[in-house]
């Protein structure tokens, strides 16, 4: 159905990535890919044994992909061919957990959100291959909040609109995306006003930042917001978003926030912000996993905080549905194990990836300056 109705005409664009990292000796870079590799390796076989139902987890299964494979295509002759064949083996895992899913048994929160995800997946193969250049320089000297985590949430709580909400706009953007599309036909999409709002000028912390990455990406991957400058938008978002991650591991990560974390890594890294790619994240990040290979957080006490799940306003019958639907599909087969957390660490681990292995050709520049 969503293969029929979807037709998005797309500009490719791919660059060089231009990486920012404690080291400009390739050699000493290698080391750092193996060990992220078997990071890798064992949580895919994690999920290959304990398949999720979570559609953010396959979602971000076919972006890394996408990423990665085009990070092999573009390998340095001086790469060693272990470490080549290792990443190879990657890929292969990753078409093994894809192939053998039952997308019929996915768990969607909401309607809203089915739309979104199928969209998103549908379209995976091209979302996959438009890559920005990771460049350093332009987020300034952003220093960690001044208020406590504690006053953080309340902030959250008072900016941050419903996931409901949330999907409601995403939906409505891609849905507009596809009409403008569909007809040739050039303009903005088509929103509510509350929705441009929240999506384009909305103020906000936690979550909703996120968001709105995904969907002024989405927007100009489609090339319906006629007049507006949707670079501009996500440069400044990511500002905002860098002081939040910086803020975040300055309160050493309070429980449900590491999704989050590696959530703001992997959007504005993958937007080409290069102050995401950071030495000290990535070992933190790597040493959330599980010994298991999944990675784990508690998100839904942060979640009922902020009021992301509607914990704000008195519970109806389907408000308690739609937070076990997010619980169930997160949740896989074997306790604490959070798909949606594993799928954040695939994708900013493979970002990772992609920085240590642009060689000698990204450092012919400058990077510092």
């Amino acid at each position: 159905m969503y293969r029929q109705c979807l037709v998005f005409l797309f500009v490719v664009r791919i660059y060089a990535i231009y990486p920012y990292f404690d080291t400009q000796d390739f050699i000493y870079n290698v080391p750092k890919v193996y060990r992220i590799s078997l990071t890798l390796d064992k949580l895919l076989e994690y999920y290959e044994k304990k398949p999720s139902k979570d559609p953010e987890w396959y979602i971000a299964l076919g972006s890394a992909r996408g990423q990665l494979e085009y990070t092999i295509n573009e390998l340095d002759k001086s790469v060693p061919g272990k470490l080549k064949e290792n990443l190879k083996n990657i890929t292969r895992k990753m078409d093994r957990v894809q192939n053998q899913t039952d997308f019929t048994s996915l768990v969607y929160r909401s309607k809203d959100y089915e739309y979104v995800a199928k969209a998103i997946y549908e379209n995976l193969d091209v979302l996959s291959s438009v890559m920005e250049p990771l460049t350093i320089g332009t987020m300034g000297t952003q220093k960690p909040f001044r208020f406590n985590f504690e006053q953080y949430v309340q902030e959250a709580r008072t900016k941050m609109p419903s996931r409901k909400a949330a999907d409601a706009c995403t939906m409505q953007l891609l849905i507009s995306a596809m009409e403008t599309q569909t007809a040739q036909s050039e303009g903005a999409c088509e929103m509510t006003t509350e929705c441009q709002i929240q999506i384009m000028q909305g103020s906000a912390l936690g979550y909703q930042q996120t968001s709105r990455v995904r969907a002024m990406a989405l927007a100009r991957m489609f090339d319906c917001m006629e007049g507006v400058d949707i670079s501009a938008n996500i440069y400044k978002l990511c500002i905002q978003i860098y002081k939040e991650t910086k803020s975040l591991e300055a309160w050493d990560h309070p429980p449900g926030t590491r999704t989050l974390f590696m959530q703001q890594i992997l959007y504005c890294a993958s937007q080409g912000y290069g102050e995401f790619i950071k030495p000290r994240w990535m070992n933190k990040i790597m040493s959330w996993q599980e010994p298991r290979g999944c990675f784990a957080d508690d998100r839904q006490p942060f979640l009922r905080l902020t009021g992301f799940v509607d914990a704000t306003t008195k519970s109806s019958k389907k408000d308690r549905e739609e937070e076990y639907r997010i619980k169930k599909a997160a949740t896989s087969e074997g306790g604490t194990c959070n798909s949606l957390t594993s799928a954040m660490a695939l994708g900013s681990l493979v970002m990772y990836i992609r920085a240590l292995l642009e060689t000698d050709q990204a450092f012919q520049y400058d990077v510092l300056a």
